[in-house]
């Protein structure tokens, strides 16, 4: 009998630290939902002074068993719109299509087990073919922000999640997200009042940075996402 209830808490062990992949019941579909909002975006300067560069525009729509997410980013300053569009099936999240058009590069990337498409950077007028095979299934690394508002979440919820992400400075692949902390807290809004709310802790392997997403209880609007990455602090608020 010892012996089987060790065996069967490794078997748990080894199931709930799996990192999370497409497939039915992984997310809470009551939560997904077309819908548009739009977010700020500001550098912290000293931890406390908010230096606005930026607002973000996300529209998620439900397209015959598919969830369509564009992002439309206009940086201040910065002659143009910054557009990222991602297509996922509706009952795995299984990741179809992703496409981000920006001044610095393009990218197209249709997945499966190969994952094809292009990259062009545009400083170094350069085109690159991607013919990419993966070995296990995934999430789009531009969609995994958006989904993890539609996770399990709960007081001291943790969870991996396989991404596939190409940078050709970085990283090409599948990798992952992290889930490390979820806590209770409240979040003051200016049009809604207080709030309960879920602080979500995240990392990933995209550039090692750090996140933390202010998600509400009751509908699982994303209030505000804050992030830490070399050396730079900066956040993203709705815009009420």
């Amino acid at each position: 009998m010892k012996y089987l209830s060790l065996a069967f808490c490794l078997c748990y062990f080894s199931i709930s630290h799996a990192q999370l992949r497409p497939a039915q019941g992984s997310f809470e579909k009551k939560w997904v939902k077309s819908e548009t909002y739009d977010m700020t975006w500001y550098a912290l300067r000293d931890t406390t002074t908010k230096i606005e560069i930026g607002r973000v525009s996300t529209q998620i729509s439900e397209i015959k068993g598919q969830i369509v997410v564009v992002s439309s980013v206009s940086m201040k300053g910065m002659q143009g719109t910054w557009i990222d569009s991602s297509i996922c099936e509706k009952t795995r999240f299984s990741p179809i299509r992703h496409a981000s058009y920006n001044p610095q590069r393009d990218i197209v990337l249709n997945f499966g087990q190969i994952v094809t498409g292009s990259y062009t950077d545009k400083k170094q007028e350069k085109k690159t073919l991607i013919n990419d095979t993966t070995h296990a299934a995934y999430f789009d690394s531009n969609l995994y922000p958006v989904l993890i508002r539609w996770l399990p979440l709960n007081n001291g919820f943790t969870q991996k999640i396989a991404i596939y992400d190409y940078n050709p400075s970085a990283k090409i692949g599948v990798i992952s997200a992290s889930v490390n902390a979820v806590s209770s807290a409240t979040y003051s809004s200016q049009k809604s009042g207080l709030r309960e709310v879920w602080i979500v802790d995240v990392t990933d392997e995209i550039s090692n940075a750090k996140s933390q997403y202010i998600v509400d209880k009751v509908n699982r609007k994303l209030w505000k996402q804050s992030i830490e990455a070399g050396g730079r602090n900066m956040t993203m608020e709705v815009f009420e």
